[in-house]
């Protein structure tokens, strides 16, 4: 199997996982950072401008460089959950849940029945349009391998953390840094002790509920300091921030001397 395929079970043995954000609808990038040794991409729908062909093209150019394709769906609905696996991606990934309540249903969505809801149609690109070629079939090898991730960054949901610890279907708790700053008061500010404080408490209570925990990186210390934590699944900036910084390095160190 590819990266795509073992990354679940990559995660739920305890080894730390690497991927970005992806904002940019460009099918030579995501195959870049595959080639490059990067594990997953987070297909941005939340705050991009993704159409569903778009997404699955993404999608594709993700598995023909062993790339793992999770979408982070544009709302908390389980209709996005669906049409994100249903587009052939490795999981998805679940942003801005409004109660624990709407965080299992929605990962209800992600898993096949006995355990879900999720609608199992072969016919569809997940299912190679019906002519599912893998060793298992295609209901096992996608109840083994799909990725339900959900998105911790409000204060009401750092405070639900055990009650989302047993929502069967959840396999990864990510934590939002930004946006729990932001339900803190405190927007950006990201190495507030409190703020610190507040995501340290919620990765230790992730782990001790048995949940796999999530955290987005924006520097190589904060990747040493959160898979020392126990995270095994770490974003690190996005596409944009990596190939922007690329872009004023050169533009500092290259052209700013002969201006």
């Amino acid at each position: 199997m590819n990266r795509s395929e073992t990354l679940k079970a990559r995660i739920r043995s305890g080894k730390p996982v690497f991927g970005t954000f992806v904002k940019n609808n460009c099918p030579n990038l995501v195959e870049m950072l595959g080639w490059a040794g990067f594990d997953f991409a987070i297909l941005d729908c939340e705050h991009s401008s993704y159409s569903y062909g778009e997404l699955e093209n993404m999608i594709r150019a993700c598995q023909l460089a062993g790339l793992a394709s999770i979408p982070r769906i544009a709302c908390p609905e389980p209709w996005q959950v669906h049409h994100g696996l249903e587009s052939g991606a490795t999981g998805v990934q679940i942003p801005s849940i409004r109660s624990v309540e709407n965080a299992a249903e929605c990962a209800q969505e992600a898993v096949f029945f006995p355990g879900g809801t999720r609608s199992p149609n072969p016919a569809l690109r997940a299912g190679q349009y019906g002519c599912w070629t893998g060793e298992k079939s295609y209901l096992e090898t996608k109840k083994e391998s799909s990725l339900c991730v959900v998105q911790v960054e409000s204060m009401a949901m750092a405070a639900a953390v055990e009650e989302l610890c047993r929502i069967p279907q959840i396999d990864v708790l990510f934590v939002g840094p930004g946006d729990l700053s932001m339900s803190m008061g405190k927007p950006g500010k990201l190495n507030d002790p409190e703020v610190a404080a507040v995501i340290e408490d919620v990765i230790r209570r992730g782990l001790a509920g048995g949940k796999a925990m999530g955290m987005l990186c924006g520097n190589a210390d904060a990747v040493k300091k959160y898979v020392d934590l126990g995270c095994t699944y770490l974003a690190y900036a996005s596409d944009s921030g990596m190939i922007a910084n690329a872009f004023r390095q050169v533009s500092r160190d290259v052209f700013a001397p002969y201006r």
